[in-house]
């Protein structure tokens, strides 16, 4: 169907929200929106339609203030019911419809049936029924738009004025489909355990609207939102991509706020609808870090990690939002970044430790072995363990080695010492020499 003919006789008062004042981005998928506007209001009872809202909008979260004279405002609908084909045609059953074919024949009756495939529409005079097909038809003719529906998201509004004029006011609202999350591009240099850091903010609108020309803050942080089922128009458009950041660049202002961290965007900026926008976060910054080899017993990957210290002392010191870290090595026979491997980090305050794993080292081996087990008592059982380590690089490589436990527990015979990291779990640290293979054993007695 190319073309729908509608004759529309409704005579409404709308306002059109074409300006942000300001948008607020939390981590959970949600963003609080202000904004100021004017109603020019009639004296006493009226309705009054406010367009272009975002298509996730909460409508029990709006709040209205008015900035000079009061008015009273008794009702709130949220007209979401958005006008369609196959809505308008549903609307229109047991009515008289008009079909024009791609050939050119022409039915008028009565709407019957109206599915994804065939219109079902009886003669007007010869009451016989036809069925035709949804792919043939060119124009619809309709006598008018049916009532209550909308061409776009539509907060309705039934105010009463004490007087004609206009009214200024602050509108606020919390709407879905907008979130934001760091995003962190490292480059490692393990020949000067250095790994310089370039931060970016991620932001993705599918809210349904576009921000332009706003004031942005974004909030870091677990803020507590009782999820809700969010709507998704069909045929959602393929997310656009800006990335915004120069010598000139605006900054981010960051500051504590309740229990959480605030950022403030030094200009304003503009987000549009189905884009994914990044912003720089702070300026790149070069923090001091070490490489470290992990095994977890029973395994045979030993894992590879990179580990700094949030801290000013370290070259950092700065509280890190969550996100995606991706990590590259300089590959100095053509002077070329190489990826290395990838993160994610939670949101970490400063003075703590990061730990990031890049993948697991090809050169690296473990193996765990249980070599007996004996049965003391009921209650009481010993283990005999043994892990071989094999370093088969050309480097030294330090591997912590971490074994878990349950119940009570006690570890003697051991050929190396080793730390209670807690309750539950023990490591060994060892170092090894290029093609270096070394065995750790020790004995364990648990007790249930």
């Amino acid at each position: 169907m190319n073309k729908l003919f509608l004759i529309c006789l409704i005579v409404v008062s709308y306002i059109s929200l074409t300006a942000v004042n300001q948008v607020t981005i939390y981590n959970e998928n949600f963003s609080l929106v202000r904004t100021s506007l004017e109603l020019n209001l009639k004296k006493g009872l009226q309705s009054y339609y406010l367009e272009n809202i975002p298509k996730t909008i909460e409508a029990n979260s709006v709040i209205i203030k008015p900035l000079k004279d009061k008015f009273e405002i008794f009702s709130q609908n949220y007209e979401y019911d958005l006008a369609n084909t196959d809505k308008i045609l549903e609307k229109y059953i047991g009515k008289e419809i008009t079909i024009i074919t791609k050939s050119d024949s022409k039915f008028s009756g009565k709407l019957q049936f109206s599915d994804f495939d065939t219109i079902g529409l009886t003669d007007s005079t010869t009451g016989r029924l036809n069925l035709i097909k949804t792919k043939e038809i060119r124009n619809i003719s309709l006598e008018k738009l049916p009532e209550n529906f909308f061409l776009k998201p539509t907060l309705h509004w039934k105010l009463i004025a004490p007087k004609s004029g206009n009214y200024p006011l602050d509108l606020s609202y919390i709407c879905g489909g907008m979130k934001w999350e760091a995003t962190y591009n490292m480059v490692w240099n393990d020949e000067k355990n250095k790994l310089d850091i370039n931060s970016w903010v991620t932001i993705t609108n599918n809210s349904g609207m576009a921000f332009n020309d706003t004031k942005l803050k974004l909030v870091a942080g677990e803020v507590q939102k009782i999820s809700q089922k969010m709507t998704r128009e069909k045929g959602e458009r393929l997310l656009q991509f800006s990335m915004e950041g120069t010598s000139a660049a605006p900054t981010f202002e960051e500051k504590a706020f309740h229990d959480f961290h605030l950022y403030t965007l030094s200009e304003k900026v503009s987000i549009n609808n189905n884009q994914q926008k990044q912003i720089r976060l702070f300026p790149a910054v070069s923090v001091k870090a070490n490489s470290k080899y992990e095994y977890k017993t029973y395994s045979e990957k030993v894992a590879s990690k990179i580990e700094f210290i949030n801290s000013k002392k370290e070259g950092l010191g700065v509280p890190l939002p969550k996100g995606i870290v991706k990590i590259y090595k300089l590959d100095a026979a053509d002077n070329n970044l190489e990826f290395i491997g990838e993160d994610r980090i939670n949101h970490t305050p400063k003075d703590e430790k990061v730990t990031l794993q890049t993948g697991y080292a090809f050169d690296l081996k473990g193996k765990t072995v249980v070599l007996d087990t004996r049965k003391i008592s009921r209650k009481v059982t010993e283990r005999d363990m043994k892990v071989t380590l094999k370093n088969h690089s050309e480097k030294e490589k330090k591997i912590a080695v971490i074994h878990h436990l349950n119940g009570d527990w006690k570890i003697y015979n051991e050929n190396l010492s080793y730390k209670k990291k807690d309750a539950n779990s023990i490591e060994f640290e060892k170092v090894l020499k290029p093609d270096e293979t070394f065995e750790i054993t020790w004995t364990e007695r648990i007790e249930y």
